[in-house]
């Protein structure tokens, strides 16, 4: 799995704490950013390193935290 999809999987799965609806939700709110969610989920985005750190400036704007995806890995 390409990190662009472990930052984007994690920033949907601490923000809807297992709502379905919410998973829906924040997908959205994240692909009105500018983001190709589908496309990074289904894995047909390669790992971009720009994309990443636009998903990290997301994950900030959301106040998710990205150091407990990195001690869970």
């Amino acid at each position: 799995m390409n990190t662009t999809k472990q930052i984007l999987n994690f920033i949907i799965k601490e923000k809807a704490q297992g709502n379905t609806f919410q998973e829906l939700n924040i997908q959205m709110r994240i692909m009105m950013k500018g983001v190709n969610v589908k496309g990074i989920l289904e894995e047909k985005v390669p790992d971009d390193p720009a994309l990443s750190e636009k998903l990290k400036a997301i994950a900030q704007e959301f106040d998710v935290d990205l150091k407990k995806m990195a001690a869970i890995n």
